[in-house]
């Protein structure tokens, strides 16, 4: 694809710091790959709402590089020892390098959007960022708990959807368009729907394909949506007990595991993540029919069928 061509060529052109060690970060990182869903997002929804896909490649870039900074983070805080298959980068670089590289990036998106976007633009982004932020902070608080199913959402919401939500809606202004509330609220279904799947694949993807090792949210305490989903049809003492050990042994954690597949777990994430694509698909259709609107619906089946 000719958008997803400029994007790539975008976010190496753009990272241009003065200090080599911070390059050498920031493109181990983007040349790692990754799906570009975000900034490719933003660029649809300006073409959707009439505007030139190319006037939103620079505010895309720079939400990629806000996601881009908040793995780097993630990383550090996880003590992740791999991403997208190979080695993280804070494993290459050391843990300080990551995070300043990380606030260097946090740093050029808004370079890009005092540059390319507006004030409203600046507003909508920043709240996501720290939106964000106190995600990963309630989250890490709550490793080691089961959590309830209100505290998931509003975790997913805070560390996913809200971005999502910021790139279409960000697009659509770009474009021209003035109904920023229904573009961003598309985007952040979609960012719940996406969540829900990447939680889902942490108990039956492929980890060849996925690039991280299944169960690996069980390994670290974490409650996510497939084991909440069937939690009534477990033994809620044996699961607490699990989520609160330091070093979990991996049978436990692959029985658990196994069990919540085997329980239906699987199937109600996948029908919540489609209820989510079902309500942005329902705003979607407010707007006009394009090549670009057809585009945004082709990445919401993918964000249910990816993997699985």
């Amino acid at each position: 694809m000719v958008l997803l061509e400029a994007i790539e060529k975008r976010l190496l052109e753009e990272l241009n710091p003065k200090v080599r060690l911070v390059l050498e970060t920031g493109r181990y990182l983007i040349e790692g790959g990754g799906k570009r869903l975000r900034p490719l997002l933003t660029m649809l929804a300006c073409g959707m709402c009439g505007g030139d896909p190319e006037d939103a490649l620079p505010l895309g870039v720079g939400l990629e590089y806000i996601h881009a900074a908040s793995l780097l983070h993630d990383d550090v805080v996880d003590g992740a020892k791999s991403r997208r298959g190979r080695e993280s980068a804070n494993l290459v670089f050391g843990n300080e390098v990551a995070v300043l590289t990380g606030d260097y990036m946090y740093a050029k998106a808004l370079h890009l959007f005092s540059t390319y976007g507006n004030m409203e633009m600046i507003r909508l982004v920043s709240q996501a960022v720290m939106d964000m932020a106190e995600a990963q902070v309630l989250e890490l608080s709550k490793v080691g708990e089961l959590i309830t199913e209100e505290e998931y959402f509003q975790i997913i919401e805070g560390k996913t959807a809200v971005l999502f939500g910021a790139c279409v809606a960000v697009g659509g202004m770009a474009g021209g368009c003035t109904d920023k509330d229904t573009l961003y609220e598309i985007g952040l279904r979609m960012g719940r729907a996406f969540q829900l799947i990447d939680d889902l694949l942490d108990y039956v993807g492929d980890s060849k394909k996925t690039g991280k090792p299944v169960g690996n949210d069980l390994k670290e305490g974490k409650t996510t949506y497939p084991l909440l989903s069937v939690i009534d049809l477990l033994d809620r003492k044996e699961v607490e007990d699990l989520l609160s050990k330091l070093n979990p042994r991996e049978e436990e954690i692959d029985s658990l595991r196994k069990k919540v597949v085997t329980l239906g777990g699987d199937k109600k994430t996948k029908e919540r993540a489609m209820e989510e694509l079902n309500v942005a698909k329902g705003l979607l259709s407010r707007f006009p029919e394009s090549s670009y609107k057809e585009e945004i619906l082709r990445i919401m089946d993918f964000v249910v069928l990816r993997e699985l």
